[in-house]
């Protein structure tokens, strides 16, 4: 059983060994030095911890290969230790560091690389002593320099692995990882001439190479340098857990503890200086910040003191004072807990329910093997049923109580649970959208062509140039490009107030952007998408300025508006003569309304059905707004427009029965019958809302006796099918009013 085992240690003390010999004056192909190659690698570590590093990390720094020697092993064994120099003593990382590195040149001697590790590492070891701290000598070196006893290099791996020091090489011209291939141990001839590097730098490249293998260290060479470099410049947070104790199983109980696996790396916050401060003698240049409350309604501006505010909260227009004791009795008082609720297949949780951050749930070292073996029963038997534990989960005692799913992980390395948050019902956001009209669905040449995209972009099957496959994305290996950036200039102005705000670097740009190959070999794909999917350019409507009513009458001729106003007015009324009506008003004033619409189509259909000028105008709204009704039951989304419906039917009831329209009213409720009678929810509701066809007693002529539209409504139902969880939604308006 192997569970992944958290860091208890977050101090880190590191020692930075680097060769300032004769060959690192030696030009790189970049026309770069490999000591000033060397000197970025260690101010990209020392930013790092600038920025990132613990308030209890320290570093020191030894030169190797100078003309002088100054080391406490070379005082303590005269002739011995030679052309060493400890230049910074162990302290937190400061601007101190980058200045003496600023400094460093080359020099004309040669110092033995077995010999400053010595020193790197006594200087840690007498430093750090029996406290906990993780313990790294960073070497960067190209090699060269004589190498006079080589055979204690497994003397100083023995003493390293003994003092838990890790050992990180970085090599400057070294070669990449030897092949298994017949000229494996062969440089090619072009790096040959590139790195012209000397038979005892090569020979002391494999002598280090060996002494990191026996060391349980590295070697970074190349692009895996900047990688590793990289990896350090992430906040350095210890790892406490959430939760220890006991979770629940029913009666049984797996004592367990938490730890956070992910969690969103906010943007560092800029501290207040106080300018008049830095430039005069004061030290403390901090600014504080006093908040005051005052009391506006009264004539004078009083300051209102802590004894005498109350926190209220809004209950609509309403503000509900509460004391801080009542704040105190309303909280959920729970005690601390993570209880197993029940278990659940792993494919009936959706991805989006998982809320926040991930943590993830080991087993307590310090409990023994039993309560291990119970807890890796328990994820075995999860990943083997391809299910999921759902648990209440309690931090600490009266904290929020939290709904969880603990998900099984197994891999060559550990067994354990990753625990992600589940929303409540008020946490869940439900928004009802239309699907797509028939037209506009995508036709099947669409989708396999889209499909063909997807496969060829596929990041974790890429192919590189000897045809290997490899992942083009690691998660864990990609910055966030916001971050680095202001990280990059703040290392900027830290040693130059006057430094021009830096565009990001384009290694860290291009990691967020498509890969070149990768739309290389797509390309053939993305053509195909452009065929099919046309983009037509669709011209900008301008949007009529709203206007008041005065400008209008400034601009316009009022004298031809108020005659064509009369002309209407005289042929309204002349018409309501010749009927036999009277003209109020209303008419004059009223708007035509050609058009039932789904906003107000009630108001509507009564609007068309009282048009004198036009008497087809009550026949094309009944119409109108039977399709109106039929759209809102067939395209409800469960019952969620059923009210709609029967408000519109209600009213289409009335404007039928005042207009003597029977005939419209009861041939579309006997339609709608025969569609919907067998929605039993939707029928319920006409039902209750006694929507009977109209009677001879209503309107002489309808066909239907008082009895027979009673009995309409009373026929036995049939069974209601699955309701569309999908609906096509031809409304436009009325929706946009819920």
């Amino acid at each position: 059983i192997s569970f992944a085992k958290p860091s208890r240690m977050s101090k880190e003390a590191i020692c930075v060994v680097l060769d300032v010999g004769t060959s690192m004056a030696k030009e790189m192909s970049d026309g770069k030095t490999r000591l000033e190659m060397a000197k970025d690698y260690i101010r990209m570590l020392v930013q790092a911890k600038l920025l990132f590093g613990g308030k209890t990390d320290k570093l020191a720094m030894v030169y190797y290969g100078c003309n002088d020697t100054n080391n406490k092993l070379n005082e303590e064994h005269p002739g011995y230790y030679e052309n060493i120099q400890h230049v910074h003593v162990f302290k937190r990382p400061d601007l101190d560091v980058l200045e003496t590195l600023a400094d460093a040149e080359p020099e004309d001697a040669e110092g033995d690389v077995l010999d400053a590790l010595f020193v790197g590492l006594e200087l840690i070891v007498s430093e750090v002593r029996h406290l906990k701290f993780k313990k790294r000598i960073f070497l960067v070196t190209d090699g060269g320099g004589a190498t006079k006893d080589t055979q204690h290099v497994e003397a100083l791996a023995r003493e390293m692995a003994f003092q838990d020091v890790r050992l990180n090489v970085i090599g400057i011209g070294f070669t990449e990882e030897e092949s298994d291939d017949e000229d494996g141990d062969e440089m090619e001839e072009d790096d040959q001439k590139e790195s012209k590097r000397t038979e005892n730098e090569i020979a002391n490249e494999k002598l280090l190479r060996k002494l990191a293998h026996d060391a349980d260290g590295e070697v970074f060479v190349g692009s895996q340098i900047s990688d590793a470099l990289n990896f350090i410049r992430k906040r350095s947070v210890k790892q406490v857990h959430k939760y220890k104790g006991p979770m629940n199983i029913g009666k049984m109980t797996i004592e367990i503890a938490t730890y956070g696996k992910t969690a969103m790396q906010n943007m560092p916050t800029l501290k207040k200086s106080s300018r008049p401060a830095e430039e005069g003698v004061s030290l403390d240049t901090s600014v504080k910040m006093e908040r005051g409350y005052w009391n506006k309604l009264g004539s004078d501006n009083v300051e209102v003191t802590s004894e005498f505010r109350v926190k209220a909260y809004p209950y609509g227009k309403q503000l509900v004072p509460f004391l801080k004791a009542d704040e105190a009795l309303m909280k959920y008082m729970c005690d601390k807990t993570l209880s197993v609720i029940a278990f659940a297949p792993r494919d009936k949780i959706k991805r989006y329910w998982c809320l926040g951050s991930v943590d993830c749930v080991l087993p307590l070292a310090d409990m023994g093997l039993r309560n291990a073996l119970k807890f890796s029963a328990l994820v075995q038997a999860l990943n083997e049923e391809k299910a999921v534990a759902i648990a209440r989960y309690v931090k600490r005692k009266n904290a929020q109580p939290l709904f969880v799913v603990m998900t099984p992980e197994i891999n060559e390395s550990m067994e354990c649970l990753y625990l992600n948050q589940l929303p409540f019902s008020e946490d869940v956001r439900d928004f009802m959208f239309g699907s797509f009209d028939e037209k506009q669905k995508p036709t099947q040449e669409q989708k396999l062509a889209m499909r063909s995209l997807i496969r060829k972009m596929d990041l974790t099957k890429m192919i590189d140039s000897e045809g290997y496959e490899f992942e083009g994305l690691i998660m864990e290996e990609t910055q966030n490009p916001t971050l680095q950036r202001f990280y990059q200039n703040v290392e900027k102005r830290a040693l130059d107030e006057e430094a021009p705000i830096e565009d990001l670097e384009p290694a860290i740009a291009e990691s967020v952007k498509p890969d070149v190959q990768l739309l290389k070999n797509a390309h053939k794909e993305l053509e195909e998408i452009k065929r099919l999917f046309k983009l037509e350019v669709v011209e900008k409507v301008q949007k009529r300025k709203k206007r008041h009513w005065r400008d209008y009458l400034e601009d316009a001729d009022i004298s031809s508006v108020v005659d064509d106003d009369m002309a209407q007015a005289k042929k309204l009324k002349a018409d309501a003569k010749a009927a036999g009506d009277d003209l109020n008003m209303d008419d004059i004033v009223a708007v035509k309304v050609d058009q039932v619409s789904s906003a107000t189509p009630v108001a509507d259909l009564q609007a068309m059905a009282s048009r004198k000028d036009d008497v087809t105008a009550i026949t094309r709204g009944i119409s109108q707004m039977w399709k109106i009704i039929n759209d809102f039951v067939q395209s409800s989304y469960g019952t969620s427009t059923f009210p709609k419906a029967i408000e519109c039917l209600t009213g289409l009831r009335e404007v039928c029965k005042v207009h003597q329209e029977a005939k419209g009213f009861n041939s579309g409720i006997e339609s709608l019958s025969k569609s919907f009678k067998s929605k039993k929810s939707f029928w319920d509701m006409v039902v209750g809302a006694d929507m009977k066809p109209i009677s001879k007693k209503e309107d002489p002529a309808s066909t239907y006796t008082e009895d027979q539209a009673k009995e309409f409504l009373t026929m036995k139902n049939e069974p209601e099918p699955e309701p569309d969880q999908n609906p096509v939604s031809e409304l436009s308006d009325f929706s946009d009013l819920e």
